[in-house]
């Protein structure tokens, strides 16, 4: 088995457990995800099987955890080269940098190296860089290679015609009420189905419908609005307040079918690539103590979000912000005074004997039919609620 199927191998079976060994997972957690990852079919380099196992999967990331990309491949055989025509402490900082972080793309390491002047713009080339990694044993060549799917592909022909949400659980931040623990931060990303560019995403500490319903209102008031919706299952998204606020706008809303994640690939693509350029790089911030806030996290999205809307898309051949903006026209807007209409919040209530009404966990006097003595987190939802007083 030459060195190329070897690296093909170690490469693909990093791509099964990237999105483990870039989470911290509960076991039980841990276990469930490895399970889907089992249940899928993929083309294996050098093999006629389809399917690996679970305790396959357990053992690529033991050999992952001991000895990183070289314990995944087939045999243990070193094969170490050099590029001469390369200043050795340029090479000798490249690879510092892959070890630090094995998840940094070529390019990344290329545009830090131009960063820290080690290198001037544009000589170090990718295709020499990555053959040095291969030689040396750090490889990531088609370390996220698209795996055969056994299912139609499917695409909308025009911006808005189809969105994709799906929530991600990525990163966790330092807990403002004790630094010494850390607390899961929330992606909730809105993806356009024909040209790939992100309508929304933000992280949040935790999971809620109005979190979602921010998402959307902030899409919507910026792209316009939908034609079908496409979301995953979960509760958020299966909010009855979600269903009504998409027929008001005239939005179709279907939900995937449980444990079908090929069905929102879109979505799903998008958040392997935050796994693999995105992640680490905030991971290796948070713990330096860099990145320690929620807004300093969305601060620090936004920026690589940027990038992300300009860098030519593999499938579309065409970079998310152009491939969109070519058929603006088709997009359908409604007027201001509408969407504010339609982001309203009904809710019902019953009012006690003490003349209290409780909504979001906070507690307001009615006098009347009007709300009184309200903390300030009810003022701040007073626009958005409808207070159906029974």
């Amino acid at each position: 088995m030459n060195e190329t199927i070897r690296n093909e191998l170690a490469a693909f079976r990093f791509g099964l457990i990237a999105s483990v060994v870039q989470r911290q997972l509960q076991p039980g957690e841990r276990y469930a995800l490895l399970r889907e990852i089992a249940k899928q079919r993929y083309t294996i380099p050098g093999s006629e099987r389809s399917t690996v196992s679970v305790r396959s999967l357990e053992r690529y990331l033991q050999a992952y955890e001991e000895k990183g990309f070289e314990g995944l491949k087939p045999q243990v055989r070193e094969k170490k080269g050099s590029l001469q025509n390369q200043d050795p402490e340029i090479l000798k900082r490249a690879i510092e940098l892959r070890k630090e972080l094995p998840s940094r793309s070529v390019e990344q390491v290329i545009r830090i190296l131009e960063l820290e002047e080690k290198v001037p713009v544009g000589v170090l080339k990718p295709r020499t860089l990555s053959r040095y990694f291969q030689e040396m044993g750090w490889s990531k060549k088609d370390l996220y290679r698209a795996v055969k799917k056994e299912f139609r592909h499917f695409e909308h022909d025009t911006p808005n015609d189809c969105w994709q949400a799906d929530t991600q659980h990525t990163l966790y931040l330092p807990d403002p009420k004790n630094p010494d623990k850390r607390k899961k931060a929330y992606l909730i990303a809105i993806i356009d189905d024909h040209s790939r560019r992100i309508m929304h995403a933000e992280f949040f500490m935790e999971e809620r419908y109005p979190r979602l319903e921010r998402c959307v209102q902030k899409a919507v008031l910026r792209y316009g609005v939908p034609n079908l919706f496409f979301c995953d299952n979960g509760s958020v998204y299966s909010a009855k307040q979600f269903q009504i606020m998409c027929a008001r706008m005239g939005t179709k809303l279907i939900h995937a079918k449980p444990y079908s994640p090929e069905s929102k690939g879109k979505i799903e693509k998008f958040f392997q690539f935050i796994d693999s350029s995105f992640t680490g790089e905030a991971n290796l911030l948070i713990n330096q103590g860099k990145l320690t806030t929620l807004k300093q996290l969305n601060d620090y999205f936004r920026s690589w979000l940027e990038a992300y809307d300009n860098r030519v898309h593999r499938s579309t051949k065409q970079t998310p912000k152009k491939r969109y903006e070519a058929k603006v026209d088709h997009t359908r807007h409604l007027p201001a005074e509408i969407l504010k209409d339609i982001f309203l919040w009904e809710e019902d209530r019953t009012v006690r004997k003490t003349a209290i009404i409780e909504l979001e966990g906070n507690r307001c006097v009615l006098q009347g039919k009007s709300t009184q003595d309200c903390n300030e987190k009810i003022h701040k939802l007073a626009s958005l609620i409808y207070l159906v007083i029974s």
